[in-house]
């Protein structure tokens, strides 16, 4: 239940990075609220995985899970280009993570 948790909180980290992506520097209000509900939210949610979770693992785990959300985000919604050696580094850091899953 802790890693769907912490997971869920890496998902959010990349909710607020496109808010703050779009907020078009804070003047955006709808975008700046989204940014701050899911910033606060994966905070919340990172904290209650640290219950059981060593913290090196989830902050290694909600980092890879947020910087490949983001990525995927906008590759899907924003046409950013994603090369094969990208979608293989995406990879490799999803085998990190479920490897972290195992070992822990």
């Amino acid at each position: 239940m802790y890693w769907f948790i912490l997971f869920i909180a890496g998902i959010l980290e990349a909710g607020w990075l496109l808010g703050i992506q779009k907020s078009e520097s804070f003047t955006n209000i709808p975008y700046v609220i989204l940014a701050v509900f899911c910033m606060v939210l994966s905070l919340i949610l990172f904290s209650i995985a640290l219950k059981e979770i060593p913290i090196n693992v989830a902050y290694l785990v909600w980092l890879a899970v947020g910087a490949s959300s983001i990525s995927i985000i906008n590759h899907y919604f924003f046409n950013q280009f994603l090369s094969i050696q990208q979608i293989l580094c995406l990879c490799l850091i999803f085998a990190g993570v479920v490897g972290l899953k195992l070992l822990s």
